[in-house]
C-alpha cells in the first residue's frame, strides 16, 4: 500500500516540476475529450419533424440499432400483473378467542347460578333468574326469555359446548370469517381473488386463497345463523334454541377486514417485478420512404428515434471518460514503476497528440459511412492503425508505442460496436505495427514488414472467418485489402518518416544510419589533422556498439555518439598524446593551462557539431563522454610544480575538473567507459589477458566509485556485462602475434641449404 501511495505522489511530483510531464497530461485530457467527442457524437443523429398525413420528404432510416422501452405493452403487462395480485385480508384470530370467552362466562354464570339456587322441583325460577341477573356484567345481559332459557335447560356444559361449536364454525368455516360490510372495490381493482393471513396470533398460518363472491359479511351471517344452530344442535328444545340463536346474533361480531395499504403495496411489487418490454429498430431499417404517407405506425417510431437522437447519453459520456481516464493512470503507474524512460519530452508529446488526434478524427469519418460499416474488416482495414504504432516505435521506443496502440484499439472498438473481429483485428494491426520495424536497417525493410502485417492480418480474417461460420468466398474477396492495409501502411512510414525527423529535429535510426558514414567531410578532416583520434574513435565505437548490444540498449546511437565524442580535438589535434603532442604551446604552457585547454575540447565539439547540425541525442555523447572527472595527470603535475618550488600559492581541484554533466543514459556512460579504457590499454607494454582484465575492472570500478554512473540507469550486473564485451574486444585488439623472419635470414637460410645438397 505504500508503495502505491509512493507511486502516486512521484506521479504527481514529476507532473508539478516537469513542463514536459504537465504538457503531457493536457495533451492526455484532450485526446480524451475529443475521443470522447466523437465517440458521443456517433452515437448521435438528425431529428425529424412529421405528423400523421404528412408525406415523408426523404428517407428515413435508422442510424444505429436503437433498443427502447415499449411504454404501452410495457403498461398493459404491470396493469394485468397488477390485477393478477390477490386482495389481502385481515382475519383477527382473537375476535373469535374473545367471542368464545364471553360465551363460557355466560353459561359458567347460569351454571353457577343453578348450583347454588337449584329449582327444587318448582317451574319458578324468579329467583334464580334475579340471582343470575346481578352476577352476570352489564355487557353479558340478555333480556330475561333469554336467560331463563338458559336456566331451564338441564345441562348447562353440554349448552357451552354446543354454543362453542357454533361459534368456531361460524368463524372458521373454510376459513372464511365474517365481513364487517360487503366488499365495495375501494381500489377499483377489476380482481376477485382473496388471500386472507390470521393477524393477532402466536401461531404462523400460512395465507388462504379464496374467491371475494364467497366472502360473507356480518348480516349475511346473522340471516343464516338459525339454519347453523339448528344443523349442529337440532335436538334442543324449541325455547332453548330460539335463545341460543339470539346469544350468537348479538354476541358476533366481525373478524376479518380488508387491507388496502397492503393491497396496494403487493400490488406495486407485482408491477416492479415485471421486466419492460423492449422493442428495438435495427440499424439501417427504413421507417419510412420518401413520398410514403406518415402513419400512426410511422410516427411512432419516428418518435422513438427523435427521442433516442435528443438524449445526451449522459451515462454513456460518463462511461467514455471514466474508462479512459483510468487506461491513463494506469499506464501513468506503468510509467513511474517500471520506466521512467517513457516520460515524455515535449517533442514527442506534439508528435503523440497529433497521431492521435489525426487518427481519432478520420476513424469517425470513416465509422460515419454506412457502406464502410456493413463490413468490420473493412473498417479496421481503411484505419491507419500499423500506421500510429510504427511511427511512434520508431521514433520513440515500442513500450510508448504499446500505450498509444492500446488507445488506438479502444476507440476503434468504440466506434465499430466492439464485434470480436474488430476486436482481433485492431489488436493483430496495432501489436504488428510495433514489432515488425524493430530492427529495420535499411528503408525496404519497411516493405518487408508491411507484407508480414498485411499476410498475418490475412490468416487472422480467415480464422476468424471459420470461428463466426462466415463464407470463406466473402472473405478470400477482401484479403487483398489486408495487404494493401500493410503495405499502404509501411508506404506511409517511410514518406512521413523523414518530415518528422527534420521538422522535429528526432534522432532515428536512419538518421543514425547517415551520420555514421565516415566519408562525411568532418570524419575526413579528422582524418587529415588528427589521424590518432580518429583511429581511437573507431575503436572506441567498435567497444561501444559491441557493450550496447549486449545490454539491449541503442547501440546504433552509441556507435555514432562514439564517432563524435572527440571532435572537438580537430583544431588542436597536436596538443593530444595520440596524435603526437607536436604544438610548440605544449612546452610553454603550465600544467592548469594546458588542461585547460584539452578540456575546452568538449564545449568546442558541442559548437562543431551544432554548426554540422548534428542531433543533440548525439550531442550529448560529446557533452558527457568526460562526466565530471579530474584530470589527475596535470594535476598531479601542477601540485609537484608547486611542492618542488616552494611556493606558497593554492590550487583549485576545480581548474583541471571537467564540467559535465555525468552520463544521463546507459549508452553516453558507456562511450565513456570506453574511451577511457582504450585510452589507459595503450599505456599497457605487451598487453596480455590478465593485465587487460585487470584494467578494465579498476578503471569500471572508479568511474563508479566516483559517481560519475549514478545516472546512467546502469545496474551492477550491466556493468558485468559491459567489461565482458569490452574484453572480447580489446583481446581481440592485443593479441599476440608470431615473430616473422626478416628478409635476409630467410635469403640465408636458403643458401646453406643449396650448399649442404650440394
Amino acid at each position: 500500500m505504500r508503495s502505491r501511495y509512493k507511486i502516486s505522489f512521484q506521479l504527481l511530483d514529476i507532473i508539478k516540476n516537469s513542463p514536459p510531464a504537465r504538457l503531457s497530461l493536457y495533451s492526455v485530457a484532450a485526446i480524451i475529450l475529443l475521443s470522447t467527442l466523437y465517440l458521443s457524437l456517433n452515437i448521435l443523429g438528425s431529428t425529424y419533424d412529421y405528423t400523421i398525413g404528412e408525406t415523408a420528404r426523404e428517407d428515413v432510416r435508422v442510424p444505429r440499432d436503437i433498443n427502447y422501452k415499449n411504454e404501452s405493452e410495457t403498461f398493459m403487462k404491470m396493469k394485468r400483473a397488477s390485477e393478477e395480485v390477490p386482495l389481502v385480508f385481515d382475519k383477527d384470530a382473537g375476535i373469535l378467542t374473545d367471542r368464545l370467552n364471553i360465551i363460557n362466562q355466560l353459561i359458567n354464570n347460569v351454571a353457577n347460578t343453578l348450583e347454588e339456587n337449584p329449582p327444587l322441583g318448582t317451574e319458578d325460577l324468579t329467583f334464580q333468574l334475579m340471582s343470575l341477573k346481578a352476577r352476570t356484567p352489564q355487557y353479558l345481559q340478555f333480556n330475561d326469555r333469554i336467560l331463563l332459557e338458559l336456566l331451564k335447560y338441564n345441562n348447562p356444559q353440554q349448552l357451552k359446548k354446543l354454543l362453542s361449536n357454533i361459534m368456531i364454525y361460524i368463524y372458521d368455516d373454510d376459513d372464511m370469517g365474517v365481513l364487517d360490510s360487503p366488499y365495495i372495490n375501494p381500489i377499483n381493482l377489476p380482481n376477485k381473488n382473496v388471500k386472507i393471513r390470521t393477524i393477532n396470533t402466536q401461531t404462523d398460518f400460512d395465507e388462504v386463497s379464496r374467491n371475494i363472491t364467497d366472502m360473507k359479511s356480518i348480516n349475511d351471517v346473522r340471516e343464516r345463523v338459525y339454519n347453523i344452530c339448528y344443523s349442529i344442535a337440532p335436538n334442543l328444545p324449541q325455547g332453548t334454541l330460539s335463545a341460543v340463536v339470539d346469544i350468537v346474533k348479538n354476541t358476533l361480531r366481525p373478524n376479518i377486514r380488508f387491507n388496502p395499504e397492503e393491497s396496494k403495496r403487493r400490488i406495486r411489487e407485482a408491477a416492479k417485478a415485471i421486466k419492460p418490454v423492449m422493442g428495438s429498430l435495427q440499424k439501417g431499417q427504413t421507417i419510412v420512404r420518401r413520398g410514403d404517407t406518415i402513419t400512426a405506425e410511422h410516427m411512432h417510431n419516428i418518435k422513438i428515434l427523435n427521442d433516442s437522437t435528443r438524449t445526451y447519453h449522459i451515462r454513456y459520456i460518463t462511461g467514455i471518460l471514466l474508462m479512459q481516464v483510468l487506461f491513463f493512470i494506469v499506464f501513468g503507474y506503468f510509467i513511474i514503476r517500471y520506466s521512467r524512460s517513457l516520460i515524455p519530452d515535449r517533442k514527442s508529446t506534439i508528435i503523440t497528440f497529433t497521431l492521435m488526434a489525426f487518427f481519432i478524427t478520420y476513424a469517425f469519418f470513416i465509422s460515419r459511412s454506412e457502406n464502410i460499416m456493413t463490413s468490420k474488416f473493412i473498417f479496421v482495414l481503411l484505419l491507419p492503425i500499423p500506421f500510429v504504432t510504427m511511427i511512434v516505435a520508431i521514433l520513440y521506443n515500442i513500450y510508448l508505442a504499446l500505450i498509444v496502440g492500446m488507445n488506438v484499439i479502444f476507440i476503434t472498438v468504440m466506434l465499430s460496436g466492439g464485434e470480436m473481429s474488430t476486436i482481433m483485428l485492431s489488436f493483430s494491426s496495432a501489436l504488428l505495427g510495433v514489432v515488425v520495424n524493430e530492427n529495420v536497417d535499411k528503408r525496404t525493410d519497411f516493405l518487408k514488414g508491411g507484407l508480414i502485417v498485411g499476410l498475418i492480418n490475412s490468416l487472422l480474417m480467415i480464422a476468424i472467418s471459420l470461428i463466426e461460420e462466415i463464407p470463406l468466398i466473402n472473405t478470400f474477396k477482401m484479403l487483398h485489402f489486408s495487404l494493401g492495409n500493410g503495405l499502404i501502411n509501411s508506404i506511409l512510414v517511410l514518406g512521413i518518416l523523414p518530415l518528422y525527423e527534420n521538422v522535429f529535429s528526432i534522432t532515428t535510426k536512419f538518421k543514425l544510419l547517415e551520420l555514421s558514414d565516415l566519408n562525411a567531410d568532418i570524419f575526413k578532416t579528422m582524418l587529415l589533422n588528427a589521424p590518432g583520434t580518429y583511429h581511437h574513435s573507431l575503436i572506441v565505437s567498435t567497444m561501444s556498439e559491441a557493450a550496447c548490444k549486449d545490454l539491449n540498449a541503442n547501440y546504433m546511437l552509441a556507435r555514432v555518439g562514439a564517432f563524435y565524442h572527440d571532435i572537438g580535438k580537430i583544431n588542436d589535434a597536436n596538443l593530444f598524446i595520440e596524435n603526437g603532442v607536436t604544438d610548440p604551446r605544449a612546452r610553454t604552457l603550465s600544467p592548469r593551462q594546458y588542461s585547460q585547454l584539452i578540456i575546452s575540447h568538449v564545449q568546442k565539439g558541442v559548437e562543431i557539431a551544432r554548426e554540422n547540425d548534428i542531433p543533440e541525442q548525439v550531442i550529448d555523447f560529446i557533452r558527457e563522454h568526460h562526466g565530471e572527472s579530474i584530470m589527475s595527470y596535470f594535476y598531479h603535475q601542477a601540485l609537484e610544480t608547486i611542492d618542488s618550488n616552494g611556493a606558497s600559492e593554492s590550487i583549485a581541484k576545480t581548474d583541471f575538473q571537467y564540467p559535465g554533466p555525468r552520463p544521463s543514459k546507459k549508452e553516453t556512460a558507456v562511450v565513456m567507459l570506453a574511451d577511457v579504457i582504450e585510452a589507459a590499454s595503450r599505456s599497457l607494454k605487451n598487453p596480455n589477458k590478465a593485465q587487460l582484465e585487470g584494467l578494465v575492472r579498476r578503471i569500471v570500478y572508479n568511474k563508479l566509485n566516483e559517481g560519475e554512473l549514478d545516472y546512467s540507469d546502469l545496474s551492477m550486473a550491466e556493468l558485468n556485462i559491459v567489461q565482458q564485451s569490452f574484453l572480447k574486444i580489446l583481446n581481440g585488439l592485443y593479441h599476440s602475434r608470431i615473430e616473422y623472419p626478416d628478409r635476409e635470414d630467410v635469403k640465408n637460410l636458403e643458401e646453406k641449404l643449396a650448399k649442404h645438397v650440394v
